[in-house]
């Protein structure tokens, strides 16, 4: 999504179609391997092409597709177009190119489609440095359904790991406390602050 976006100039037109190159996502997630990327493309637009996007207001609550437009070419092409609902264009304009390859950078080492989400949700709100988030918001922004039931197995297999690979590899620093009402956790509160440069190059 962000590769997307980094394409889009917020001065101009949402273009019709967008390109992606393997190339492309391998320079930015090289982690995956390079022999890896055509495949890992393919995958990501797949899972874009199956998420919805929701906007609330106090009104009404819209439901909307990222994408309505894919192409994918033959083994060997390493590129894959999309193209954008207009309902979500107007969202993906207002978004600078130059913030989303900045946001690439950062993530660009993180494997976890929970951790970079997380990121996300943090980046949002780092000139304040922290951001208290209810544990149903939280299930709800993760797109998590059904998965992790218990608050238990969700800190251990999923909030714990992504905060650990968020803390070693990104550009924040993560803590997170756990908020009770009464016995149950009710929320979560995440503190973070952007790292040293140098820590960050280390």
């Amino acid at each position: 999504m962000l590769c997307c976006v980094a394409k889009v100039n917020p001065q101009g037109d949402m273009p019709k179609f967008i390109t992606i190159h393997s190339e492309d996502f391998y320079g930015q997630f090289p982690d995956m391997g390079r022999d890896n990327s055509e495949r890992e493309l393919k995958k990501a637009v797949d899972r874009l092409w199956e998420r919805s996007i929701v906007v609330k207001d106090p009104n009404q609550t819209e439901e909307f597709r990222w994408i309505h437009k894919r192409v994918k070419y033959h083994k060997g092409e390493g590129r894959v177009t999309v193209s954008f609902s207009e309902d979500i264009a107007k969202y993906l304009t207002q978004l600078s190119g130059q913030f989303a390859k900045v946001t690439l950078n950062n993530i660009s080492g993180l494997k976890s489609v929970y951790s970079i989400r997380i990121y996300e949700l943090l980046q949002q709100f780092i000139k304040a440095g922290n951001r208290l988030i209810t544990v149903e918001e939280f299930r709800f922004l993760l797109d998590l359904g059904d998965a992790y039931p218990q608050f238990k197995s969700l800190n251990r297999a999923l909030i714990q790991p992504s905060i650990k690979e968020i803390n070693l590899k990104s550009n924040i620093k993560v803590d997170v406390q756990q908020v009770k009402k009464g016995r149950s956790i009710h929320a979560l509160h995440f503190i973070f602050k952007e790292k040293d440069q140098m820590e960050f190059n280390v």
